[in-house]
């Protein structure tokens, strides 16, 4: 059942998987969790890019712009160990030791998608936590891929699909395929 979205997504946009070679326990040693294993599976098939001109992946990409860490890291900078960020409240960043979230897809109209991550949670069961123009912080129960596939692909997925306004979903790479690293 593993990839099932992951293959579904890549059908309806008409994409060949890439088959990315990712050095995900570098990055899991650095964020000091595992990522589920369907994000990095969407990963590795797409790579760096964006759905639909409108939901941009964040992974691997020695550029930094679409690079998981350091995005995460960047809220770390500007986030307060002391109490929870006003701009992500109710909720923290993900910090080693502590639920919070991890940011992982950014998309158009301000939509931030996140995983309300923990070390001590298997990360296949850790929600999506999202908000955008027009709707308010929300936990999704389904993984990254599914999620992903339901925004661009099912016009009853609201407030979160964009179906209706891109009823072809495609994928256009933004980094050259093979500068992931």
């Amino acid at each position: 059942m593993e990839g099932m979205w992951v293959a579904r997504l890549a059908e309806a946009t008409n994409w060949e998987p890439l088959r990315l070679e990712i050095p995900w326990d570098r990055m899991e040693e650095d964020l000091g969790t595992a990522l589920p294993e369907d994000y990095k599976k969407l990963f590795e098939t797409f790579g760096t890019g964006e759905l639909s001109k409108f939901i941009r992946i964040l992974g691997s990409d020695a550029t930094g712009q679409f690079d998981l860490p350091h995005i995460w890291h960047s809220y770390l900078d500007t986030s307060p160990e002391a109490g929870p960020d006003p701009v992500l409240a109710p909720y923290g960043m993900y910090r080693p030791g502590r639920r919070g979230l991890i940011p992982w897809a950014f998309a158009e109209m301000d939509c931030s998608y996140f995983w309300l991550a923990s070390a001590d949670e298997d990360p296949a069961t850790w929600p999506i936590v999202t908000r955008g123009n027009p709707y308010p912080w929300q936990e999704v129960g389904v993984s990254t891929s599914e999620f992903v596939h339901r925004v661009l692909t099912d016009p009853e997925f609201e407030p979160f699909s964009v179906a209706h306004l891109m009823p072809t979903p495609d994928f256009y790479p933004i980094v050259p395929i093979g500068s992931e690293s």
